[in-house]
Order: structure tokens, then C-alpha cells, then sequence
């Protein structure tokens, strides 16, 4: 019964600190998405070739006018074929899963004891047939943990056949329909029964759960529930925090308020994952606190070197400081968290920073060429691939300058046009600073999951949606 467990984790887990009611990121389950995820679940349990052990039958029963007491121990659940498999979302509590015409094979031990006869063995059990109904419950519970519950199980065999091995086998065929009868009537009562029981297990389990997953060895992403999962007829929404941080950093140090988030109404993907703009704040805030808003340019401007006589292109006034080439670095930083605004097919993002060349003579000390503080409107797009190294997705993207503005500058070469001139900065920053943000930018950010695919993104006001499939 282990794929009540994996289906109800995938839809507490597929899917930051926010104050507010609104979530930072929300998952939307289509009626495809479950029935999909349904499916793989089920088919991934049974290739696992997993074991399911139920409790003891015994009792005693008339059996061929003879009052004769039976013993079933060890009885293991070792092949389990499921046969139609469907699930349906039910409003306000969970999900319905039907399995229809499955099968099964159960080994067990057995011992019979009459006055005719005193004998024991083991046995192969065949279940056809086989049908169980459930209604499972979702709910949150504190803090923020997801909760599972079985609001209903009703199971049946149409049929069972017993094959006993060792012991007088021979005179097993005349008490083998009233034994088939018993166990018929045993199963029927003991696979709702252990399946209640496995779900208090599981719900424990979930109780346990930590919801923070580490997206490298820096950033963590919080997924804590902020309500109970809305569900409908069609679809089911899970509110998550959604809000990104940097392991340094404690949850309490950053606030952010989502805005409302409303999905597509079609079913044409399986799943949609929302993340608000906040979130989006959220993770900048988490990679600068972290440290990774800064950037080295040091070695080339498309094929060539980046030196001084490169720069000259951008501002003319360094060719007369430095007759001989000489080599360049640029480090531009964020001076502070970079804020994202989402608008309809729009991504902007305002970075503040600050830009620093030098240039390395040879032989001597380096020397500073300029130094400014900047801000730049950048506009941007990002795609998702799926990883290669590891199971989940790549999130990549790319950036262009939309606007730039010098806020201070100061030229360190002194000359009458000076040499940190805005509009050279901005070309210079637009030629030899971007591509190579770009480029750190085209590597990614790893988001472990293994089972999206065909991933999209697509930008609505105040909020990004991803939409996938199952694989």
C-alpha cells in the first residue's frame, strides 16, 4: 500500500518568510496531473517488487462436517498487478483512488487441527479480483507540515485460490472451497484495516518532515503550508511560503508580502507552479546575503583580450595614459539586493552596484583606471531545461540593459574630458560587463525534482507560473 503514501507526498511536495495571508509560491494539480501521477506511482511501487506483510488469521470453521481450527501465519503479500487504475480530486477534503480487477499472490504458513487431522505447511494464495476504493483526506497541521487521513476504504477479492504445499495434500482438495471461503472473508477484512493503519504510520511520518529544501550548498528554499490545500472537482491548490534564504541567515530577517495568485482555467498541462514576486525578491535577497552578486571580467572581449587598449574603444582618454596595452579587470558588485518587478510577458530588474577597472602595467603596481556607482534597469527572460547531472531542472536565463545611469564617478586619470564618462561606462558595460553576467546566468540554478518534464515559463502581473508535466 506503499502508493497511497508516494501519491499524497507528491501533492504536499511538488511543490519563504511571507507575512500576509497570500503564498509565496502555489501549486495547482490538474485532473491530468493526478491521474498521471497516479499512474507512475503505482507502476513505480510495483516494479520495486515491494513486500506487504498482514496480521495472522486464525479461528476455527465447520469444514467437512468436522469442527476444525486453522492457523494462517506469515502471510506476505510478494506480487501485486493493479488492474484499472483511477483517482478524482473531492472538494474540500482529498482525492478518491479506485483500483479495479487487480490481482495478487500471498505466501503464507498454515496448520489445520481436527480430530481427523493434525497437519501444518505453507501455501501460495491467488487473489483475482482484487478491488479497493479510498478516500483520503489532506490537511495542514502545525507547523506548516502536511496531514493525511483515511476518510473511507472499502475493499473485495471475487476470488481465491489456495494451493497448499507439504502436509497430505491430497486430502486438502476436499476442504479447499470452505478454506479459500476463510480467507476470501480474511482478506476482505484485513487489506482496509492495514492500509488505516499505514496511513497513521505515513502521517506520522509526515509530521516529521522538514520542508526546507537546500538548493546548493548557500540557498534553501522554505515550502511550508500556509493553509489548507483548496480543492475542487477539477484541480487542487497548495499555498506555500515560497520564500528563498541564505543558510547564514535566519527566516525572521527578511519580509516579504505575495500578491494574490490565479491560475489559467484549462487542464492542458498537468501541473502549475506560481511564484510570486516576492519570492522572486526573496531569492535575490538570498544570493546577494550569500555573496554571488559579483562579477570578474578578466580575460576576453569576444576574441580578444580585454586591455587597456580595448577600453580605449569606450573612453579614447586611456590610449593616452597607457600607450602599451596593458591588461584589465573589471569587478562590478551589487551594492544591494536587486528588486524584480513582474509585469504581463515582462521581467525588469533594478541593480544597484558598484563598478571597478584596473589596469596591471607591466612591472608596476596596478592602477586604478575608474571607479562608479551605478544603476541599471535590465530587462530579462528565462527558460527551464532539465538537468543532466542530476534529476531535476535547470532554471537559466539572460539579461539585456534597458537603462543605465552613472551615480558618481571618479576618474583617477586625470585629463580635461575626464575618462569615466557615462555613456562609455554604459557601452562598456554593455559590450564587456553583460555578456559575461550572461554567461554566469546560462549555467542555472538547479531545482531538484525528478519527475517534470516539458517545463514553461510564462510572466503575469505580480507573479511567474511554470507549467510541466509529469514524466
Amino acid at each position: 500500500m506503499l502508493w497511497v503514501y508516494n501519491i499524497t507526498f507528491l501533492l504536499l511536495t511538488l511543490s519563504t518568510i511571507c507575512h500576509g495571508d497570500n503564498p509565496g509560491a502555489k501549486l495547482h494539480i490538474t485532473e491530468r496531473g493526478l491521474k498521471k501521477g497516479v499512474e507512475y506511482l503505482v507502476n513505480n511501487m510495483m516494479s520495486n517488487n515491494a513486500v506487504y506483510e498482514l496480521s495472522d488469521v486464525t479461528g476455527s470453521e465447520d469444514i467437512a462436517s468436522e469442527d476444525m481450527s486453522y492457523e494462517f501465519t506469515k502471510i506476505r503479500m510478494v506480487q501485486f498487478h493493479h488492474g484499472i487504475i483511477s483517482a478524482q480530486w473531492m472538494p474540500e477534503t482529498g482525492l478518491h483512488v479506485l483500483m479495479e480487477n487487480g490481482n495478487a499472490t500471498i505466501n503464507c504458513n498454515w496448520k489445520l487441527d481436527s480430530w481427523l487431522i493434525k497437519d501444518s505447511g505453507s501455501s501460495v494464495m491467488t487473489l483475482m479480483g482484487l478491488s479497493i476504493s479510498m478516500i483520503m483526506g489532506v490537511r495542514r497541521i502545525e507547523p506548516g507540515v502536511p496531514s493525511i487521513y483515511l476518510l473511507d476504504c472499502q475493499s473485495s477479492v471475487q476470488h481465491v485460490d489456495v494451493k497448499m504445499l507439504g502436509g497430505v495434500s491430497y486430502f486438502f482438495e476436499s476442504i479447499k472451497e470452505p478454506i479459500q471461503n476463510v480467507v476470501q472473508r480474511s482478506v476482505n477484512q484485513q487489506l482496509c484495516s492495514s492500509i488505516r493503519n499505514q496511513v497513521k504510520k505515513w502521517d506520522q511520518s509526515f509530521s516529521q518532515l522538514n520542508m526546507t529544501v537546500s538548493l546548493n550548498r548557500f540557498i534553501e528554499l522554505d515550502l511550508s503550508l500556509v493553509g489548507y490545500p483548496e480543492i475542487s472537482d477539477h484541480y487542487a491548490n497548495l499555498g506555500l511560503k515560497g520564500l528563498f534564504y541564505a543558510q547564514n541567515k535566519s527566516h525572521s530577517e527578511t519580509a516579504f508580502s505575495p500578491a494574490p495568485m490565479t491560475f489559467p482555467v484549462k487542464d492542458s498541462t498537468m501541473v502549475y507552479i506560481g511564484l510570486s514576486q516576492s519570492s522572486v525578491d526573496s531569492l535575490c535577497s538570498a544570493y546577494f546575503s550569500a555573496g554571488f552578486l559579483t562579477f570578474q571580467v578578466s580575460h576576453m572581449v569576444g576574441s580578444k583580450e580585454l586591455t587597456t587598449s580595448a577600453l580605449a574603444a569606450y573612453m579614447p582618454e586611456i590610449s593616452e595614459h597607457f600607450p602599451n596595452p596593458a591588461p584589465v579587470k573589471i569587478k562590478l558588485s551589487a551594492t544591494r539586493s536587486p528588486l524584480v518587478f513582474l509585469l504581463l510577458n515582462n521581467m525588469t530588474v533594478q541593480f544597484r552596484g558598484f563598478i571597478q577597472t584596473n589596469a596591471y602595467p607591466p612591472n608596476t603596481k596596478s592602477q586604478n583606471i575608474f571607479s562608479a556607482y551605478i544603476v541599471a534597469s535590465l530587462q530579462g527572460s528565462f527558460s527551464f531545461s532539465e538537468a543532466k547531472a542530476a534529476q531535476g531542472l535547470n532554471l537559466t536565463g539572460s539579461f539585456h540593459l534597458d537603462r543605465f545611469q552613472v551615480e558618481g564617478s571618479k576618474p583617477v586619470i586625470n585629463t580635461a574630458k575626464g575618462v569615466a564618462k557615462e555613456k562609455g561606462v554604459q557601452q562598456l558595460v554593455q559590450d564587456v560587463v553583460m555578456p559575461v553576467v550572461n554567461e554566469e546566468l546560462a549555467r542555472g540554478v538547479f531545482i531538484p525534482s525528478g519527475v517534470l518534464k516539458n517545463a514553461f515559463v510564462s510572466i503575469e502581473k505580480g507573479f511567474a507560473i511554470l507549467a510541466a508535466d509529469l514524466k
